[in-house]
């Protein structure tokens, strides 16, 4: 296999060229099912799909996922799509991707699915459509605009805030009106993304105890089938 760029020999299709530093993957996800471990990469031209075998001993699993980080550093990939047939598997193999990773890496949780073969399918459509998404160049802090320019939470409503500001995909902020609700919704503060609406553009609510704070996120998307994904890359930032 070459470079598509510089036609250096590379030791798989997706694989990072040494020779002129381009990425030949713009994706990666892995899928977990208790036996055995999908890891897919998503290619300019091609798809490369790997699988290992799963044993019980905390060891042998620690050591099939930092087998998984290095051929994910290879592909020099900075995010990666984690699923399972369980929410529990999910979770698992996210946290121990986490601890093996040789480089900074985002992770995002998916909801499960049935089989490889089917995460495989969406993962393609997906990274294709992201692929196609338009983007912006801005600084996360010149994107927050609007008359209410107080946020809730202190510091840690601004971490939100500048998480979602620091995606592409968003080109502005709007801090909406502060609202007081009867009593507190508890579990200190939050952020819930909650619908993209026929434009693309995504409503969140900011909560912190009692009072709760409407976002506005104007996003890149055309349309809502765009703004969709633009909310599923958007949840997986709040929860790395």
């Amino acid at each position: 296999m070459k470079c598509p760029n510089c036609f250096a020999e590379l030791p798989s299709p997706t694989a990072y060229c040494l020779h002129c530093g381009s990425k030949n993957a713009i994706g990666s996800g892995l899928f977990v099912n208790g036996r055995s471990v999908h890891l897919f990469f998503i290619g300019k031209h091609t798809e490369e799909a790997l699988t290992f075998k799963l044993y019980e001993e905390e060891e042998s699993v620690r050591n099939t996922f930092e087998i998984i980080a290095e051929r994910i550093h290879e592909r020099r990939v900075d995010e990666i799509y984690v699923s399972g047939v369980s929410e529990d598997l999910i979770e698992k193999a996210s946290e121990m991707l986490k601890r093996v990773a040789l480089s900074p890496i985002s992770i995002y949780i998916t909801d499960p699915f049935r089989s490889a073969e089917e995460f495989f399918k969406h993962l393609v459509e997906h990274l294709r459509t992201v692929k196609e998404l338009r983007k912006v160049d801005m600084k996360p802090e010149d994107k927050v605009h609007g008359a209410h320019s107080t946020i809730i939470g202190g510091r840690d409503g601004l971490k939100f805030i500048h998480k979602i500001a620091s995606s592409e995909y968003v080109k502005k902020i709007v801090p909406g009106v502060i609202e007081a609700k009867g009593s507190a919704i508890g579990g200190g503060v939050r952020f819930k993304l909650t619908r993209c609406d026929d434009r693309g553009n995504i409503r969140g609510l900011l909560i912190d105890g009692a009072t709760v704070q409407e976002i506005h996120i104007v996003t890149t998307a055309r349309n809502k089938e765009e703004g969709e994904i633009i909310l599923r890359i958007l949840r997986g930032l709040i929860e790395n």
